[in-house]
């Protein structure tokens, strides 16, 4: 070979090796090409199959075996109207027909209801692109307490075909771990018993697999652990069918007290607690970053956790050390603490699996409000292309813009938007499109995918089907056709009143101005009851509701009973009727106080007590269902007791003295009324009897005479 062409030859290999330095290699394990045919004979009518008989998908083989760089697929369709579909994995071809049959064929799956047409619109000679970065993500450790905590398998399969659907490949998969955990611990040393004061019960373990709670609820039972496992197996499965690749769990130093005294020469830093809860159910026990301990337990984890599950089926772990904990075991930031704790993630993952990917939520950085120098130092501990950060609140906190896009590492614009599954109106689509299109244009190209990280499912859903539209596209979207082919795709119709409905919601309830530091917008009638507060939103409230309600009539006619046009007509009235409530009923009850007409006081709290059951009658689900639900999946008697209590629990006081009370609070029949209406008249009765309120006095009352009786009463 001639010396210039040695050059040349040279020249290009350097180029390539540095332009692939850096780059995201998800391992993507063999899957079923034609699962997607599998996903729509579940979840549409025989004519959507009709429709899409010539559907093409790459084998794992053909794409290397691994995740490939971009989500593609076409669909051709012929001049008689043929279609057919070339995709590089089942998700991609999946994602590409739902989003056709909601476009051209008047057809939504949902996370609760779907609603199909029957047939599409004719359509010919044309080609459809559709293409997105390399990964679209879901997921939020949250969520696994918040609404999936009582799932059995109908829920899950149901779920991960609306997330093949909707194109996801990548999810994460923390379920199933305990069992796991128990056998490694016990393998080091600790007693079953002793697990129990260190494993919570099954509603907490959200904040268990975060580092922040220890045996609150009671611990888990070897047969809830089993059944976790095994579900998680089966969901797992499900996933690698679809060339889904999970997103399992590595070690973030946590471990049972006991281990301390099992190895007295290693080292150990404890934890703060967190939020509040005391030393008996938070302040977790972590293992020092320097000590050789945190290697041998990780490696060990991760080496068992391959052999339960069946091999390599993936290479990206999750682990978040600090979860709402400074990264410290002083009250300072230490960098020599924060770069070993990472290095010791990553090195111990890298022993069991060379090709670790880590997965870290950005959270802590603006949460915690890390300074630049401890992120960059944290970050910099891992090698480039080891580490896959989730932006996780990217719609209003961009960590990317704040740390020089991550200082290079690979990550994902996320929209976390929900805290806790609160059912209230808001959002701000344009904001989420313009966020979006700013990363894909100012981020650079460690900027690899989008996912959704809310903390709970089953509300706004408007907002996550936007942000997944946005997803597959390069360019911003134009709201209003996309109202109008979303309006046309939820309600199986094609009328121009709920396109002026959705066009309404979207101006109002979804313009949501939301800034960082500000208080998050929430209805305080579910929280504990106080003088002087009013729902401010941020649109015209008489003229939106107006305007809304004078919709009504014609919708209902051309509805009636059509499920998904409940649910919305639902979540409207409650927003009207709790506007009324707050603003009119809990106002007029301040302005009696003041005035010290306890008749008028007599008065408007009857009233208020009428317009919580009115309230009721607009819920979309029933409380005594999340209850029900924690009792069947309960293996022992004893859990049998303890989960309706701990489900019950979450959604009210959320700790043993209140420490997050309300702050999953759901608009649910059986707690608008029997709990929020309860403590409203609590609140009545009180300042019926006392002529001068004293907030901390009522506080410690209503706690105890309401709020944790209510809790602990479900059994």
């Amino acid at each position: 070979m001639p010396r210039s062409t040695c050059f040349y030859v040279s020249l290009l290999i350097l180029v390539w090796a540095k332009t692939g330095e850096g780059a995201l290699r998800v391992q993507l394990p063999d899957y079923d090409k034609n699962s997607w045919r599998n996903v729509l004979k579940r979840v549409a009518p025989d004519w959507v199959l009709e429709e899409f008989q010539d559907v093409r998908v790459r084998s794992a083989a053909e794409n290397g075996f691994q995740l490939p760089k971009s989500g593609n697929a076409r669909i051709e369709i012929s001049k008689h109207g043929k279609k057919s579909v070339m995709a590089n994995t089942p998700t991609d071809a999946l994602n590409a027909i739902n989003t056709y049959l909601r476009t051209q064929c008047l057809s939504q799956v949902s996370w609760s209801n779907s609603s199909f047409s029957s047939g599409c619109r004719k359509h010919s000679n044309d080609i459809l692109n559709f293409e997105s970065k390399q990964i679209r993500y879901f997921g939020n450790m949250c969520t696994f307490s918040y609404s999936f905590a009582w799932w059995e398998w109908p829920q899950w399969e149901k779920f991960i075909d609306w997330i093949a659907l909707n194109g996801f490949n990548t999810v994460l998969m923390p379920l199933g771990q305990e069992a796991i955990w128990r056998d490694v611990f016990m393998g080091l040393g600790v007693e079953r018993d002793e697990l129990d004061s260190y494993f919570t019960s099954q509603a907490y373990l959200a904040w268990h697999r975060m580092g922040n709670l220890k045996a609150y609820g009671g611990g888990l039972s070897d047969a809830q652990m089993l059944n976790d496992f095994n579900l998680a197996k089966r969901i797992i499965n499900r996933l690698l069918e679809l060339g889904i690749v999970p997103i399992l769990p590595t070690f973030a130093g946590f471990v049972p007290d006991r281990l301390e005294k099992l190895f007295p020469t290693s080292k150990f830093n404890r934890l703060p607690c967190w939020n509040n809860f005391t030393s008996e159910t938070s302040c977790l026990l972590s293992v020092s970053p320097f000590d050789p301990l945190f290697q041998k337990i990780g490696s060990t984890f991760l080496r068992h956790q391959k052999k339960m599950l069946g091999g390599d089926i993936t290479n990206l772990y999750s682990a978040d050390p600090f979860n709402e904990i400074l990264p410290s075991d002083s009250s300072k930031f230490d960098a020599s603490f924060m770069k070993q704790t990472a290095q010791s993630i990553m090195n111990s993952c890298r022993k069991v699996d060379k090709n670790c990917i880590w997965v870290l939520q950005s959270w802590s950085f603006t949460y915690d409000q890390w300074p630049n120098w401890a992120i960059k130092s944290f970050l910099s501990a891992v090698p480039i292309g080891n580490l896959l950060i989730l932006d996780l609140y990217s719609e209003v906190v961009p960590a990317w813009q704040m740390t020089s896009s991550f200082h290079g590492h690979n990550f994902v614009w996320c929209l976390l938007h929900n805290f806790g599954g609160s059912r209230e109106l808001r959002g701000n689509l344009q904001k989420v499109d313009k966020g979006y299109q700013l990363a894909l244009m100012k981020a650079g190209s460690n900027l690899v995918g989008a996912g959704l990280s809310m903390e709970a499912i089953d509300q706004n859903y408007v907002v996550y089907q936007f942000m997944i539209d946005r997803m597959w596209s390069q360019e911003p979207i134009p709201l209003n056709n996309w109202l109008k082919s979303y309006s046309e795709s939820r309600y199986s119709a094609d009328f121009k009143v709920s396109h002026k409905f959705w066009t309404i919601l979207a101006g109002s309830f979804y313009s949501q101005p939301e800034k960082w530091g500000n208080p998050r917008f929430s209805v305080f009638l579910y929280h504990r009851p106080a003088f002087a507060k009013k729902i401010e939103y941020w649109f015209p409230v008489e003229e939106t509701f107006n305007h809304l309600q004078s919709l009504i009539p014609s919708l209902m006619h051309v509805l009636g009973d059509h499920p998904l046009f409940k649910e919305d007509l639902n979540d409207v009235m409650r927003a009207v009727i709790q506007f009324e409530i707050g603003n009119e009923a809990a106002l007029s009850l301040t302005e009696a106080f003041l005035m010290e007409d306890k008749q008028q006081i007599g008065a408007s709290c009857e009233n208020l007590m009428d317009m919580f059951q009115k309230l009721e009658s607009y819920s979309n689900r029933d409380f005594k269902e999340w209850i029900e639900d924690s009792k069947s999946i309960a293996p022992t008697s004893e859990e049998r007791q303890v989960f309706p209590v701990t489900a019950s629990d979450i959604l009210t006081v959320w700790g043993p003295t209140g420490q997050n009370l309300d702050y999953a609070h759901r608009e649910w029949a059986g707690l608008l009324s029997g709990y929020y209406g309860r403590r409203w008249q609590y609140f009545c009765d009180w300042i019926l009897e006392h002529d001068v309120f004293n907030h901390t006095d009522f506080s410690i009352s209503v706690f105890r005479d309401v709020e944790r009786p209510f809790a602990i009463s479900n059994v």
